[in-house]
């Protein structure tokens, strides 16, 4: 059996002198992935990719002063596999102020900061998915993880 756990962690980025933009990410995916999974039953592979619910991450950004931020994404391996990949995609706007820009389309994550989305103004509740790709039977039965970062940068 194998099990996916993708814990969220997040970074304050500072803004203006003096001032530093709030940022929260709640949220985590979890996936047991066992018989049931196979394609065909006995014998055969297992479904080689898998999606969280399209809320399975909620990203806050306030303090922001109507300025302009970008959001960066990297992910830090725990436990992983080689065969992995991981994406992520913003599956809505959230509320707030100001306009909100990229990161709909699914990306993967690698271990270096990579932009994921940016936007105006002050955002809740904006809401990401997760996809990991890549399972097989070849992969061997373990607990597998990793934490993703954002941080929240001030171009």
């Amino acid at each position: 059996m194998h099990r996916i756990l993708l814990p969220l962690t997040f970074m304050l980025a500072l803004a203006a002198p003096g001032r530093a933009i709030d940022f929260m990410a709640t949220g985590e995916w979890s996936r047991t992935i066992g018989a049931g999974d196979l394609q065909a039953g006995a014998g055969s592979d297992l479904v080689s990719t898998y999606e969280s619910a399209e809320t399975a991450a909620l990203l806050t950004i306030s303090n922001t002063g109507g300025a302009l931020w970008r959001v960066d994404v990297r992910r830090t391996d725990t436990t992983w596999h080689g065969n992995f990949t991981l994406l992520l995609r913003r599956t809505g706007d959230g509320t707030g102020g100001g306009p909100i820009s990229g990161g709909t389309a699914y990306q993967a994550i690698g271990e270096t900061n990579a932009e994921f989305f940016s936007g105006t103004g002050d955002r809740t509740n904006i809401p990401v998915q997760f996809k990991l790709a890549g399972m097989s039977v070849q992969v061997p039965p373990n607990t597998y993880a990793t934490t993703i970062t954002y941080t929240v940068v001030q171009p």
